[in-house]
């Protein structure tokens, strides 16, 4: 890639660093593009010096936008075509906050697998995925993007996604370049607003917001997109220090950045560049290799590097970067290399991966609650239904803009097959199904009210006169405010959106032929006042539980805790948690202790635990969370049956950073917890660290 880097033009060379939508070349008239591209400001001959392309619509367009820029590309370098593929390209999975409610990293990656292949037909060579970013608000519209408020949890899934799309080798067919989002922090912009404000430590980015890009990066993630927000009151598209000292040599990133949708130029409206020409020197000095959707690079910095105001080597760095990925995906030998119209029919919507949308739907699905065992029902049941999603077929989630929506069945429908649904009359059981209709979340959906919609909580009033058990299903992107609706029905299952199976998988798992063993990602809270609400908080000198009890760390109008706390989840199964040993209780430098649990299902029907592992650093050099979720094991176990499983505990669980953002271990106590929730402790243990 050097001795081609060293044939080209300065403007070759920046038109790589250009991101363009395919409209440009499949539509000549400009008023038929909106936005900020409708100012990009290229000429014709200009839009053949750009390196990549946002979105593609079929493996056609892409041929096609393909040949047509080769044919005139002096050098023929190909386009390279990226998309968000976030969870699934036309096969719909879960959203990813209900994909994290599966705690299972092989279901994870195998979505990332599939969404991979089906995309890769299509010619799309990079997935704007995973979204890595912490959320602890769920007024934020783009909490259904994320894994969750926990550190460790963000870390597995981000690294199971990525290596679902990427494998070992991105160049083999089938396989997508990862580009983890949004570095950093995005997910705490303020008051849960979309593009707001980020103010947040250097300690705390480190201890628990780096975590999921961490994770991305460590499976080998070959891009970095910067997000929207400032960190210590600097865009991060033009954050030196973190993009440099944090990505690049902190985390050992030396893949490609790209910014966000026109997050150069929107440097001038955070009021940090002074016009579109600061604004390219600033981003591109501080490391943002391709700017999407939007041309100043191109527009401004030749000049510069031409006058020797800007050093070569740093766009000779960035070109190689770009160059390096699209030889790495094969491109420079076959330019279109996935994309093909034969294939795309055969893999996209298959069986097999219908087949697989259902087993992952079957495991994301959570159950909240289940009032004298309402649920399972039986097969001859009969039920009359209601609610606004009963009839819905887009149950696909945000960010599922290739989901082909045809193939979706409404809940009606699919219980109708059944031939369960009666009368009110005649019904046996009422279920009702609510929540948030699929364009309340995504990006731009933020909300300050999160309660459960007047309107349908008014509709289970009336059907409570009935005098029959209620099962209430609820669609969502976000935790909802369930105070009142859960005082009103016998039953609950949090389907989030479950994409293109939605409907079976909820049929299935209302009949028991799905029994629900996922937990939840994220604390669901009382009412919005308590928001920001997350397991692993810092303790307080004034706890709820002191001594003194008018001034302490509490409302006076709602208990600390919150509705469903992180890690909940019930099962048709009954289990226990027993013969839980510990083989030491000192860990050294070097050395693990062994942790041994017994996870007995009690029940006679067959189905998946989930066991948890918690961890407390008692005295420290700053102050620590109450509880920090360490390890987990998800098992399957027979009815009337047993499991043992195992967990090793070693220094790399117990590391921390200190105020000055350096990882540091002490010696001294620590609490173990073993839990099938944040908020139930089975067994506690104290443990030692003796270096």
């Amino acid at each position: 890639m050097k001795e081609l880097l060293r044939q080209m033009t300065t403007e070759e060379k920046l038109g790589q660093l250009v991101m363009i939508s395919p409209f440009f070349f499949t539509h000549h008239e400009q008023k038929q593009l909106t936005g900020p591209l409708v100012e990009l400001g290229l000429t014709e001959d200009e839009l053949y010096f750009v390196g990549s392309i946002l979105g593609i619509g079929s493996p056609e367009e892409m041929i096609k936008v393909q040949e047509k820029y080769l044919k005139r590309s002096r050098l023929k370098i190909p386009l390279i075509f990226m998309a968000d593929i976030i969870h699934g390209y036309q096969t719909i999975f879960p959203i990813p906050l209900a994909l994290a409610s599966s705690f299972n990293e092989e279901l994870v990656e195998t979505a990332a697998k599939i969404a991979a292949k089906e995309a890769a037909s299509s010619g799309i060579g990079v997935s704007f995925s995973p979204m890595a970013d912490l959320s602890r608000d769920p007024r934020w519209g783009r909490v259904m993007e994320s894994f969750g408020e926990d550190p460790y949890l963000n870390y597995l899934f981000s690294a199971a996604t990525t290596r679902g799309y990427q494998g070992k080798n991105i160049k083999e067919k089938g396989k997508i370049a990862s580009c983890v989002k949004h570095f950093a922090a995005y997910g705490l912009a303020e008051a849960g607003k979309d593009y707001n404000t980020v103010d947040l430590s250097v300690y705390n980015l480190k201890q628990n917001f780096l975590s999921g890009y961490k994770g991305a990066i460590d499976a080998g993630a070959k891009m970095v997109m910067n997000s929207f927000n400032i960190f210590q009151g600097v865009p991060a598209v033009m954050n030196r220090y973190l993009l440099q000292n944090i990505l690049r040599a902190e985390l050992g990133f030396n893949g490609i950045i790209i910014s966000d949708y026109n997050a150069v130029k929107e440097t001038v409206a955070h009021g940090v560049s002074a016009d579109f020409r600061a604004a390219a020197i600033n981003s591109f000095t501080a490391g943002t290799d391709i700017e999407m959707a939007s041309a100043t690079y191109f527009k401004v910095l030749k000049e510069l590097f031409d006058q020797n105001k800007l050093p070569l080597k740093l766009l000779d760095e960035a070109v190689l970067r770009v160059l390096n990925l699209k030889q790495e995906l094969g491109l420079f030998e076959n330019p279109y290399k996935d994309a093909s119209t034969e294939d795309h029919n055969k893999i996209v919507m298959s069986d097999k991966h219908l087949a697989e949308a259902l087993k992952v739907a079957h495991q994301s699905l959570v159950l909240l609650k289940n009032e004298n065992h309402v649920l399972p029902l039986q097969q001859n049941a009969k039920i009359a239904l209601f609610g606004p999603n009963s009839a819905e077929a887009n149950l696909n989630g945000a960010w599922s803009w290739h989901g082909y929506r045809a193939v979706n069945k409404t809940l009606k429908e699919s219980l109708e097959e059944t031939n369960s649904l009666a009368l009110i009359e005649d019904a046996d059981y009422i279920v009702y199904f609510g929540g948030e209709k699929n364009s309340e979340s995504g990006e731009a959906k933020s909300k300050t009210n999160l309660d459960f919609p007047e309107a349908q909580l008014k509709e289970l009033v009336a059907l409570r006169k009935y005098n029959k058990p209620i099962i209430l299903l609820i669609a969502a992107g976000r935790p909802l405010i369930l105070t009142e609706v859960e005082k009103l029905v016998d039953s609950i299952i949090y389907t989030w959106f479950l994409g293109t199976k939605s409907a079976a998988a909820i049929r299935e798992t209302i009949f028991g032929l799905n029994n629900p063993s996922a937990k939840l990602p994220m604390s669901f809270p009382r009412n919005c006042g308590q928001i920001p609400i997350y397991y692993n908080h810092l303790p307080t000198g004034r706890p709820a539980d002191g001594i003194d009890d008018s001034y302490r760390s509490a409302y006076l109008d709602s208990p600390n805790t919150p509705l469903y706390p992180f890690g909940y989840g019930l099962s048709y199964s009954q289990f226990k948690l027993k013969n839980i040993t510990l083989d030491s209780a000192v860990i050294k430098p070097e050395q693990a202790i062994n942790l041994s649990v017994e996870v007995c299902n009690c029940s006679e029907r067959a189905g998946y635990e989930v066991v948890l592992i918690y961890l407390r650093d008692l005295v420290a050099q700053v102050s620590r969370p109450i509880l920090e979720f360490k390890k987990f094991k998800k098992v399957f176990v027979n009815g009337k049956s047993s499991v043992n499983v195992n967990f090793q505990i070693n220094q790399e669980d117990l590391v921390y950073y200190n105020s000055h953002g350096k990882l540091v271990l002490d010696e001294g106590e620590f609490e173990l917890h073993v839990a099938q929730a944040s908020n139930k402790i089975i067994k506690s243990f104290t443990i030692n660290f003796l270096k």
